[in-house]
């Protein structure tokens, strides 16, 4: 039995956790009313126990915050003797006051979130506020759709309860004095007892606050709300409050011009092969199938695979010592495969180019943060729900809560398994998760258990700080030391950073060579490209790369069809990441609806006028075509060439001597910017079920 001293210095952690415990019940309350609401549209019932759970979690959260100035009184003695017990007490008003103000804010936002909810079934966000630019009209739309007296009076009523039971709490808390320092006995807690008392409530706050606790401590976030197709499941499981912070970037980013899109569409319909007689600021084409074998696709994004990096450069001049092989694995791949050495990633970074080979969009969305990372635009089409009867997979060897990629992915595609860093038996190496070698080994067992065809994606992460080279590496054996003025040819930083590459190129060299041994592999069709380049001024970038710092988004593509249903080659014209799933998409010969900008790689006409789009900012582009690249920046604007060698001269701008090049090329680059732009905030999964729909005469 505790004595009533050890009781009473327990108070502060057990009345902390009675706050948090009665919030978080008034939350999961509204949860639970929204959940009757929601029931009958739900269509994914299995998840309902799933998002109640997540919705918890987030509750929780937002249950410590409302804690913060209660604990901070609790944990302070002197502050807890003064907020406590009976009496009046200034401190305890003061603190009455201060969380009083928290529960009405809190309990407002909850009431505009169901307003939000019955009239555009939604939780509120921080677009709510181009309500504010009219503020009269809508509040008379409040007024007379809503009982606002009633309303008022509930809050009010509900504001005044919760304050009188909060001060009625604080009364019957009980102080145990700190004893006095070096009394060894007498009434009173020692000091050691009650900073173990503090600590672990700082520790409960914590781990209530952080949500969730995973081997590479990314938090909860809001995509973890996302992980159903069915867009109830995710309003169920979000929080409000918590949405409103989620959504705090999204007005920062540049909103889609609409005119401009328009004035553009007709050059982009002909450049996307758009039906005749569609509506203008329509995109969606169909591609009907064909009958066979369904092939499998494995789609390998190879981190940071900057081309200028990689032994596919140009090799260092023996005047200037000895060369290096960064990746002669890759060499030996481009042989046997369709090689496109003018490729390109259509934005930096990762999580944008994720986001925009899974949707088909460039992610223009730059200042308003990464697009995955902005639950206004999560709902995005994928061809991936076109590979019906396909087993999908993501793999990455890391948390899927990086750049909340996880709401893109899950909530997008329907039979989506993805395989993160609880899915493997290998262990963490570094920040990024399991190894590349671990990755490619468990993730080509995963695929030889399936008994349909699959398609996979599969991310790797091991070419980045810190440059680990893992225990398990499969034999890899370290290159020779390289010297100087090699790493400066191929524009590495550092040895540990060229071996990092060459140790990514071994992992694929290894994935390969157990995947050739699966049966599925002569039936499997493998792209295999980066998500992004790397700045760095290599010496082997020609003089137009180098001033538009082309280098960082340029990588190369490999299509790689064992089975012969890809002849090997080289195509010289320019392409990106939007054209990666298209392709495989036709190669598989699916019936498919597309909203997006990507096109076949293998259809000898998208050669023809073949173009490359890169966002480098929101005031900062680019298009290559045609051996020309026209850049577009507030201080450097020109067309270059660049078919040129090494050099460190300065490029030549041709706007002059070919002006109607260069304004061809600069339209042609604004088309793609503004109907990328307008793409992001219109490319919802329910165009392409509306399309189907339509061609198929079904309402």
């Amino acid at each position: 039995m505790l004595s009533r001293s050890s009781k009473t210095s327990l108070q502060p952690l057990a009345d902390i956790a009675a706050f948090l415990l009665v919030n978080a019940a008034l939350f999961f309350a509204a949860r639970l009313a929204l959940l009757f609401f929601l029931l009958p549209e739900i269509s994914d019932r299995a998840s309902v126990a799933r998002a109640l759970y997540i919705g918890l979690k987030f509750d929780m959260r937002i249950a410590v915050f409302m804690a913060l100035p209660l604990s901070f009184c609790l944990l302070w003695p002197r502050l807890e003797q003064a907020v406590s017990g009976e009496g009046r007490s200034l401190a305890r008003s003061l603190l009455c006051l201060v969380t009083g103000l928290m529960a009405a804010g809190a309990a407002l936002i909850y009431i505009f979130d169901f307003g939000f909810f019955f009239y555009l079934h939604q939780h509120i966000d921080m677009g709510a506020t181009v309500f504010l630019e009219d503020p009269s009209e809508s509040v008379r739309m409040v007024w007379q759709s809503y009982p606002v007296l009633l309303i008022a009076a509930g809050y009010a009523v509900f504001v005044f309860l919760y304050v009188r039971g909060f001060a009625a709490f604080l009364r019957r808390h009980r102080v145990c004095p700190v004893r006095p320092r070096g009394a060894l006995f007498g009434s009173g807690c020692s000091r050691k007892r009650r900073a173990l008392i503090t600590v672990l409530s700082l520790v409960m706050l914590f781990v209530a606050g952080y949500g969730q606790i995973s081997s590479n401590l990314f938090p909860l976030r809001w995509s973890n709300a996302f992980f159903s197709p069915d867009a109830n499941i995710a309003l169920l499981a979000v929080n409000p409050i918590q949405n409103l912070y989620d959504t705090r970037n999204y007005g920062k980013a540049i909103p889609p011009d609409v005119e401009a899109t328009r004035e553009a569409w007709p050059r982009m319909a002909r450049y996307l092969r758009l039906p005749e007689g569609s509506e203008p600021l329509t995109y969606v084409r169909h591609f009907p199938g064909r009958t066979g074998k369904r092939l499998n696709i494995v789609i390998i994004i190879m981190e940071s695979l900057c081309w200028e990096r990689t032994s596919l450069a140009p090799s260092m001049p023996e005047a200037l010592g000895r060369d290096i092989d960064p990746t002669p694995f890759l060499k030996e791949l481009a042989e046997r495969s369709l090689y496109f050495p003018c490729f390109y990633a259509p934005a930096r970074t990762t999580a944008r180019a994720v986001f925009t080979t899974i949707s088909g969009v460039p992610d223009v969305n730059h200042s308003g943060g990464t697009t995955s990372r902005n639950p206004r635009l999560v709902d995005q089409s994928t061809l991936l729900n076109e590979f019906k009867g396909y087993e999908k997979y993501y793999m990455i060897g890391g948390n899927a809560n990086w750049a909340n990629i996880r709401g893109l992915l899950q909530y997008n595609t329907t039979g989506l398994r993805l395989l993160e860093e609880s899915a493997w038996e290998a262990r963490n190496v570094d920040v990024w998760g399991i190894s590349d070698i671990a990755l490619f080994r468990e993730g080509t067992d995963v695929l030889t258990r399936g008994s349909k065809p699959f398609i996979a994606v599969i991310q790797t992460a091991s070419f980045h700080r810190p440059y680990t080279i893992p225990d398990d590496n499969e034999g890899y054996v370290l290159p020779p030391e390289p010297g100087p003025e090699a790493l400066a040819w191929y524009g590495f930083d550092s040895a540990a950073e060229f071996r990092s590459l060459n140790l990514a190129d071994h992992a694929l060299r290894r994935f390969f060579a157990k995947a050739s041994r699966q049966p599925w592999f002569k039936d499997t069709v493998f792209a295999v490209f980066g998500d992004h380049g790397l700045n760095g001024n290599s010496g082997n970038l020609t003089p137009a790369v180098r001033a538009c710092n082309l280098q960082a988004w340029h990588v190369p593509l490999f299509l790689y069809a064992p089975g012969g249903q890809i002849r090997p080659g080289v195509n010289p014209a320019p392409h990106t990441q939007l054209d990666v799933l298209p392709t495989m998409a036709s190669l598989a010969g699916l019936d498919f609806y597309t909203n997006t900008l990507g096109r076949d790689l293998l259809d000898p006409e998208n050669d023809r006028d073949a173009a490359a789009f890169v966002s480098m900012g929101d005031h900062e582009r680019c298009l290559v075509k045609d051996g020309y690249v026209y850049l577009i920046r507030p201080t450097l604007e020109g067309l270059y060439r660049l078919d040129e060698h090494p050099s460190g001269g300065t490029p030549a701008d041709l706007s002059r001597e070919q002006p109607e090049r260069a304004a061809a090329m600069r339209q042609e680059a604004m088309d793609f910017y503004y109907t990328s732009q307008y793409l992001l905030h219109h490319n919802g999964r329910k165009i392409i079920s509306d399309a189907r729909a339509a061609a198929q005469g079904t309402p």
